[in-house]
This record gives structure tokens, C-alpha cells and sequence, in this order.
């Protein structure tokens, strides 16, 4: 990986409903408060990565959050720390054959700020990274 910008393109946005669903059902889950992270590795059928191979969702439930306005405002922190903090995740992502598709779940009842988000962002992102290195080292 040549490029050291911090973007958050538009192919690396987990957007397919078969996929989130798949997620979902199959993927595995942690929590780093206030956020739940949902995760599952795959391979192509020619075992070699996408050019993408890392790519990720964010859900605010409206159950706590009735205003979409507040939901907004805490996916755009959620995806500001990922976009911010995602840098070594990705280079590791691209050294392997894996896949991994990440979806983060807001799961608290009141609004958190910037710095709270970010700090568990970086959390979870630490946590996704040794699974990652855990994987890569069973999986040549």
C-alpha cells in the first residue's frame, strides 16, 4: 500500500443487504463500549483479495435515537474515528488473502461525544488487527 491518505472511499463501504445480512448471521461480535462491532473474514473462490478488502458499515439504532438528525451526527463520528484510525488495519488487511467486512453497531442509549467514540474506535480496531494477524498466521 503506497498511498498513506486517510479516505473512506466509496468501495470501501459495506452497502449490500446480501452481505450485511450474511454479516449479521454468520460473522462473529465484540463490544468496545458504546459500540458493538460485527466482523467475518472471507476468501474469493481464487483464494486472492479484493482490491478492497476491507470494508465496513455503520448502523444508530432510531429506538433511542428518534431524531434522525442525532443518528446522523453519531455515524459521522463513528466513520470520522474509522476514517481517522484505520490505516494499519489496512495494511495488514492488503499483506493477506482475507476479506473482512466490518459493521459497527451504535449501542448505547445517550449521545456520546468525539473523543469517547474515537478512543473505542482505536480499541476495536486494535482488537480486529490481532484477529487478523491470529488469521494470517493459520491461514498462509
Amino acid at each position: 500500500m503506497t498511498s498513506s491518505r486517510q479516505t473512506l472511499s466509496k468501495s470501501e463501504r459495506l452497502k449490500s443487504y446480501k452481505k450485511i445480512r450474511i454479516l449479521f448471521a454468520e460473522g462473529q461480535k465484540f463490544r468496545v463500549q458504546p459500540l458493538l462491532v460485527f466482523y467475518q473474514f472471507s476468501t474469493n473462490s481464487d483464494g486472492r483479495a479484493q482490491p478492497d478488502a476491507l470494508q465496513m458499515g455503520v448502523s444508530v439504532g432510531a429506538r433511542y435515537f428518534k431524531k434522525a438528525v442525532d443518528r446522523n451526527l453519531l455515524k459521522r463520528r463513528i466513520r470520522e474515528a474509522y476514517r481517522k484510525n484505520n490505516l494499519e488495519l489496512k495494511g495488514v488487511m492488503h499483506s493477506g488473502k482475507t476479506n473482512l467486512g466490518v459493521f459497527f453497531v451504535y449501542a448505547q442509549q445517550e449521545m456520546s461525544n468525539y473523543q469517547l467514540i474515537e478512543i473505542a474506535m482505536v480499541k476495536a480496531l486494535e482488537i480486529l488487527k490481532e484477529k487478523v494477524d491470529k488469521r494470517h498466521i493459520i491461514v498462509p
